[in-house]
This record gives C-alpha cells, sequence and structure tokens, in this order.
C-alpha cells in the first residue's frame, strides 16, 4: 500500500434477485468515481457461488475518500446499495484523518486497521 492511500474492502451478501439491480448500480457509481481526482482504484466483484459482492476502492489519502463520500449523489447511491445487500463487512485499510475516521465511523460495522507490512 502507498503512504497515505486509504483502501476501502467491503464485502457484502446479495440476494440473487437483487444482482441485476446491483450491476446497473456499480456501473452508475464507477462511471461518477472514474471522474473523481485522486480515486485510485474503484472495482466491483460479484460471487455468485458465494451471493457476495466486494467493493475494493482506494484513494490517494483521506481528502480524496472525504470528497468521494461528499460527492452529490453519494448518499442516495449508497442507501439504494443498503437496500439492496443482506449483509456488511467494512474495513478500512490506512491511516485515515480524525475527521476522516469519523465520517467511516458511521458505517455500520466499519473496522479499521493500521499497515503492519508492506513492500
Amino acid at each position: 500500500m502507498l503512504v497515505g492511500t486509504i483502501t476501502i474492502f467491503a464485502r457484502m451478501g446479495v440476494k440473487p434477485e437483487n444482482v441485476e439491480k446491483l450491476k446497473s448500480l456499480a456501473a452508475e457509481a464507477c462511471k461518477v468515481a472514474a471522474e473523481e481526482p485522486g480515486t485510485l482504484t474503484y472495482d466491483w466483484h460479484y460471487s455468485e457461488e458465494h451471493g457476495s459482492l466486494v467493493l475494493l476502492e482506494t484513494y490517494a489519502d483521506s481528502s480524496a475518500h472525504l470528497s468521494h463520500m461528499q460527492a452529490d449523489g453519494h448518499g442516495e447511491l449508497m442507501g439504494s446499495l443498503m437496500a439492496l445487500i443482506d449483509s456488511l463487512e467494512f474495513f478500512v485499510l490506512g491511516e485515515p484523518t480524525a475527521e476522516h475516521a469519523e465520517a467511516l465511523a458511521s458505517v455500520p460495522g466499519a473496522q479499521f486497521y493500521s499497515e503492519l507490512a508492506s513492500k
């Protein structure tokens, strides 16, 4: 992990009947994220076998992720996502600023991890 970067790893349980809606939502979210400065990675993955969605996001720093979280439509998008999932594991990797950590703590079950070692 690059120094200062923030990575979000989220795993969500998804019922099969919600997959098509999630595909549409993911495409919309990726289109928006592609235009955001400081968004380094924004990848959605789905496993039919496990009935789960994985979202991997990497940002240049806390400021970039806060901008993403505060962007127009982000709250509505997250509300739509939460309505389609039945479980959430949410991991924050890196050293968020105090303001960023406070914003992330509002995510149900958010877990914070400091870097232990990296190449």
